[in-house]
């Protein structure tokens, strides 16, 4: 039996939309801007680059990322999110695309709930992570390839610490 990897990735993109309006929520992301606060243009293109996801999947994956960032505009509970210099330096794109990213990120990191962090490349970081993760109040996931991993509710406290160490390490995101 094979897994149709492109259907279970659109798959894994709507649960996650599912899980969106519930609590707080904090990502690191170290290769992209983070998925909720990605543009069509943007977001159309990391789902394409990775050719995982096929055709119509991309287009409906790129719709969910589109509900998930509905969802952070209306959410009552606090996100935070830091991402790396090179993350926002990497061109996915055109100019035009990165620099509407550019405008998009700094209109949802003017939110009241919503809080972005830059963690500068010349930054000593206090530990290296080569993939994202994501903490909700039910569970901790891991950028896995070419999955995501969540992991047991009791690594929660583990990564809670490395977050608190990125963020205090990080500046607030500017244009």
């Amino acid at each position: 039996m094979s897994i149709d990897v492109s259907r279970a990735l659109l798959e894994q993109q709507r649960n996650l939309a599912l899980d969106e309006p519930h609590g707080e929520i904090r990502a690191f992301s170290p290769s992209v801007v983070p998925a909720p606060m990605q543009t069509v243009s943007y977001a159309r293109r990391v789902l394409a680059s990775s050719g995982l996801l096929r055709g119509e999947h991309v287009e409906e994956a790129v719709r969910v990322r589109m509900q998930r960032q509905h969802l952070l505009r209306a959410a009552e509970h606090p996100r935070t999110y830091v991402v790396t210099e090179s993350a926002l330096r990497r061109m996915i794109g055109e100019v035009e695309v990165m620099a509407e990213q550019r405008v998009l990120l700094l209109a949802l990191s003017e939110l009241a709930h919503v809080t972005l962090r830059v963690l500068p490349e010349q930054q000593k970081r206090p530990v290296v992570w080569s993939c994202g993760f994501t903490i909700t109040e039910n569970a901790t996931t891991v950028e896995g390839i070419p999955f995501p991993i969540a992991l047991p509710i009791k690594e929660t406290r583990h990564y809670l610490a490395h977050f608190q160490d990125l963020f205090h390490a990080a500046r607030p995101y500017e244009l």
